[in-house]
């Protein structure tokens, strides 16, 4: 069973999130939620009144899916990872996580599942651009495979990930990052620590074994043949 996560926040085309569940329709989801981040401070009133009837209009549109709103902007990380630790236990094994200006092509959630399962060392499969990678954020580890590319780095726009996988990177960069200051992007992203290490001078200097024991924590591999188009959403 795999449950849909769908991340949205502030945004100014409102059709985009529309285009996103679109994309999904046709899989077959246990249960369907929709995370909506707090408003952003320094707004104006008409901005805020703007996002209220918003959400109200998703809320009403998509009622198979429950929204859940915060009421202060916490950013993406903290956002997911509040609502899948409190809601762990009625969650299914299996997420599908996107960002609300994000639409993907067709495919088989069951096949790619099943691909997914087969790669015993697979924790996050992510759906990335058709596009060649940028050198900065992602290196390939191996591309040997028919359906994976193993890679060090991945993108979180849409991503499969089990939820026990999910707690335990977020363990895992709670524990190693335990400043509570959301300086830069770290502390408001996921994908955002795996490119930071691999900035690091350090990273250069580790051997090829180390990095392959960080990229255990992470598990990240890269989706053959289907792809996803970043809508690029105006916050």
């Amino acid at each position: 069973m795999t449950d849909l996560i769908l991340c949205g926040a502030v945004i100014q085309q409102k059709d985009l999130i529309d285009q996103c569940i679109t994309s999904l329709k046709d899989h077959k989801f246990e249960k369907k939620y929709i995370l909506f981040d707090g408003p952003t401070a320094g707004k104006f009133q008409k901005d805020y009144d703007s996002y209220k009837e918003y959400k109200a209009r998703v809320k009403e549109e998509y009622s198979d899916f429950e929204v859940i709103e915060e009421s202060e902007n916490i950013y993406y990380k903290p956002l997911l990872q509040k609502f899948v630790k409190d809601n762990l236990e009625s969650l299914s094994d299996n997420l599908l996580i996107i960002q609300d200006d994000v639409e993907v092509d067709p495919f088989s959630l069951e096949d790619v599942l099943k691909i997914k399962e087969d790669k015993e060392d697979c924790k996050i499969l992510y759906i990335g651009e058709k596009r060649k990678r940028a050198p900065h954020w992602f290196s390939v580890i191996d591309d040997s495979d028919e359906k994976l590319t193993k890679v060090h780095g991945w993108a979180e726009r849409v991503y499969i990930i089990t939820k026990t996988d999910f707690i335990s990177i977020m363990d895992y960069l709670d524990k190693s990052h335990p400043s509570t200051k959301r300086g830069g992007c770290n502390g408001k992203f996921i994908d955002v620590y795996y490119q930071n290490m691999k900035q690091r001078k350090s990273w250069k200097d580790i051997t090829e074994e180390e990095k392959l024991e960080y990229w255990k924590i992470w598990g990240t591999y890269d989706l053959k043949e289907v792809f996803h188009r970043h809508l690029v959403a105006k916050r």
